[in-house]
C-alpha cells in the first residue's frame, strides 16, 4: 500500500511538472510571437513615418524657395527635388496646369485625370502605390501656400526601396523567431523526457530494493517454513500409511496432506521468486519454444490454440528455460480466465529490434482497477494463486533484458500477455 501511495505520489508530481512546463512553454512562446509581431509593425509603421518625413522636408523646401520670389526659384526648386529617392514630381494649379515637372517637356500640360487632385484640401496626405514600371512608390500630396494668396498642389512620388529594405530585415526576424521557439520546444521536450525518464529510474530504484527486501524475508522464511514443512509432512505420510481404509482419520490426514503440498509449493514459489537468479542467454527460436508449451499448458483443454509466426524465422535473445516457463504460466493464466473453451492464440513478430510474442485469449479480461497491480508480488486476483507467477514472469523476462506487459484487448473481450525480447544473433553469452 505504501508503495502505490508513493507512486501515486510521484506520478501526481510528474503530471502537474509537466502541465507547468507546458504552460511556461505555451506563455513563453505566445509572448516571443507577440512581441516580435510588435516590434516588426513598428518597423513598417517607421518605414512609412520615414517616407513621409522626407517628403515633408522636401516640400518644405520647395515651399520656402517659392515663396522668396527670386528668378532661380524653379532651378532651386529642380535642384532640391533632384535627390535619388524621387521618382518624379510636380506642382500644378487647381485646375490641372502643370507648372513644374521633373520632365521639362510636360511643364504647360495639363493632367488628364483630376479626380485624384487633393482639391480643396488643405491638408497633407500620403499613400503607397506602384508605378507603371512595378515599382513600389509613395506618392504625397502636399498643398504650397504662397505669398500672394494663391495655393498650388506639389505631388511627390519617391521611391520606396530604402524604406522597404528596412522592413525586409525586420522581416527576417521571423525566421529568428521560428529557430528560437523550436529550440525552446526541443529543451522542454527533452527535459520533460529526463525528467521522465528520472522518476522512472527512481521508481524502479526504489522496486528492486523493495523486491530485495521481500526477498530476503520471504527467503529465510520460505526456507524455516520447509524445513519445518517436512517433519511434519513425513510424520502423517507415516501415519497415513499405518491407518487401515475403514478409519476415519485417514480421511482427515489426506486433507492435512493436501494443505502441506500446498504451503509447500508455496514455499518453493517464494524461495523461486527470492533468489538471485543466473541466466544463461543465447539465440532461440521461439517457434519451438511455444509449440512445446502448447502441448503442455492444457492437454485436455477443449478450446482452441493457434500459433501464428511472421516473419520466418524470428529469433530472439533469451534464457530458454526461463522463457519456456513465462510462456507457459502465461498460457495457463489465459486457460483458467476462459474456463472450459475459448480461443487462444499467440503469436511472434519483428518490432524493431525487439522480438514481440503475444498471448491472446477471449476471457472477460482485467479489471481497470487491478491492471496497475497486475505485477505486485503476492497480488491476486485468484482464489487459490499465490500472486507470484507475473511477479517471476517479470523479474527474469527484465533479467533477459526484455519488457512485459499484460492488458485488455482493445478490439474484443479477452487480455493480451505481450513479451519483449532483443532480436536473435548468432554469439551466445553468460550473465548472472
Amino acid at each position: 500500500m505504501q508503495n502505490r501511495s508513493g507512486g501515486m505520489k510521484q506520478t501526481y508530481v510528474a503530471t502537474i511538472l509537466r502541465i507547468g512546463l507546458v504552460i511556461f512553454l505555451l506563455i513563453s512562446s505566445v509572448a516571443i510571437v507577440y512581441t516580435t509581431a510588435r516590434n516588426f509593425r513598428s518597423v513598417q509603421i517607421l518605414s512609412t513615418k520615414t517616407l513621409e518625413s522626407t517628403a515633408v522636408a522636401l516640400s518644405f523646401s520647395a515651399e520656402t524657395a517659392l515663396r522668396a520670389s527670386r528668378d532661380d526659384a524653379n532651378a532651386e526648386i529642380r535642384d532640391i527635388l533632384s535627390d535619388r529617392v524621387v521618382a518624379y514630381a510636380m506642382i500644378t494649379t487647381g485646375d490641372g496646369k502643370i507648372l513644374f515637372h521633373t520632365n521639362p517637356h510636360l511643364v504647360g500640360s495639363y493632367l488628364s485625370d483630376k479626380k485624384n487632385m487633393p482639391w480643396p484640401s488643405t491638408t497633407a496626405s500620403g499613400k503607397r502605390i506602384n508605378l507603371r514600371t512595378g515599382l513600389p512608390a509613395y506618392e504625397f500630396d502636399y498643398i504650397l501656400h504662397l505669398p500672394d494668396g494663391t495655393a498650388q498642389l506639389l505631388r511627390l512620388v519617391l521611391y520606396t526601396a530604402p524604406a522597404d529594405s528596412i522592413v525586409s530585415d525586420a522581416r527576417k526576424m521571423w525566421w529568428t523567431v521560428g529557430i528560437v521557439l523550436m529550440l525552446l520546444w526541443t529543451a522542454g521536450i527533452m527535459l520533460e523526457r529526463v525528467f521522465t525518464r528520472s522518476l522512472r529510474l527512481q521508481q524502479d530504484m526504489e522496486r528492486r530494493s523493495q523486491l530485495a527486501l521481500i526477498g530476503q524475508m520471504t527467503a529465510v522464511l520460505a526456507h524455516e517454513i520447509r524445513n519445518a514443512l517436512g517433519s511434519i509432512k513425513g510424520y502423517v505420510q507415516w501415519v497415513h500409511e499405518k491407518l487401515e481404509k475403514p478409519d476415519p482419520k485417514k480421511e482427515g490426514l489426506a486433507v492435512v496432506l493436501r494443505g502441506v503440498k500446498r504451503i509447500e509449493s508455496l514455499t518453493n514459489d517464494l524461495l523461486c521468486f527470492s533468489r538471485n537468479e543466473q541466466y544463461h542467454i543465447e539465440s532461440l527460436e521461439p517457434a519451438h519454444l511455444i509449440s512445446e508449451a502448447i502441448n503442455a499448458a492444457a492437454p485436455s483443454w477443449k478450446g482452441t490454440m493457434k500459433l501464428a509466426v511472421k516473419p520466418e524465422p524470428s529469433r530472439l535473445m533469451g534464457d530458454r528455460e526461463k522463457l519456456y516457463q513465462v510462456i507457459l504460466n502465461g498460457m495457463r493464466n489465459a486457460v483458467q480466465a476462459m474456463g472450459k473453451n475459448g480461443n487462444l492464440g499467440i503469436s511472434v513478430s519483428l518490432d524493431g529490434r525487439w522480438v514481440k510474442i503475444r498471448i491472446k485469449d477471449t476471457g472477460p479480461g482485467i479489471p481497470a482497477e487491478e491492471i496497475p497491480r497486475l505485477f505486485t508480488p503476492f497480488h491476486t486476483t485468484k482464489t487459490d494463486g499465490t500472486g507470484l507467477g507475473l511477479a517471476y514472469s517479470k523479474k527474469v523476462i527484465e533479467g533477459m533484458g526484455g519488457k512485459i506487459t499484460l492488458a485488455n484487448r482493445k478490439d474484443r473481450t479477452g487480455a493480451v500477455l505481450t513479451i519483449r525480447l532483443p532480436k536473435g544473433i548468432a554469439c551466445k553469452k553468460n550473465i548472472s
